[in-house]
């Protein structure tokens, strides 16, 4: 079984942007700078055959490139509880838009994806209780980087690994 996820690749400029978020605390686990991104669908467990289908209809993913911006910071979770820490990124009409055609062309593969409300997010660290989130928040409350083009999306592959969580793109699609 394969765990996969589509998403956006993140340039170096800006993965080493936000590594500078980093902040040494035994509460917080933080993804390494090579396997920020951003998530687009999770797709979860699926068999090679259902990788093959996905890959298929992902290369014909319509829709233009499109200027992107990271700015602001924020947690999923509750503030006594709180599970994720992330960078956000700034209203793009073009990026939702890319998102429900994703959705889209997955939903007829029989695939059960995620019926929460999209909320477009970089995962920096899983947090464990303890984290002085407050803090953190304050700190990086005015987080802004530079526009970059998103020219593609990812399926990704997703794995455990003892040094934490670990990412490969498995395949490139052009956005045209």
């Amino acid at each position: 079984m394969l765990r996969l996820f589509v998403g956006i690749e993140l340039p170096e400029a800006v993965r080493q942007a936000l590594a500078e978020v980093r902040e040494a605390h035994p509460a917080a686990r933080w993804h390494e700078p090579e396997h920020l991104h951003l998530t687009l669908s999770f797709i979860g467990q699926v068999e090679q055959e259902a990788a093959r289908n996905i890959a298929q209809v992902l290369a014909d993913v319509p829709g233009p490139s499109f200027e992107l911006a990271v700015q602001g910071v924020g947690y999923f979770g509750s503030p006594e509880r709180p599970r994720i820490f992330w960078a956000g990124v700034t209203e793009s009409p073009p990026l939702n838009r890319l998102q429900q055609r994703v959705e889209a062309r997955l939903l007829p593969l029989g695939l059960r994806l995620d019926d929460r409300p999209y909320t477009p997010h970089i995962t920096l660290a899983r947090v464990r209780q303890g984290l002085p989130l407050q803090a953190l928040l304050q700190r990086h409350a005015r987080l802004s980087l530079p526009t970059f083009t998103v020219d593609h999306i990812c399926l990704f592959l997703s794995g455990g690994a003892e040094q934490g969580v670990r990412y490969e793109v498995l395949e490139r699609f052009q956005l045209v």
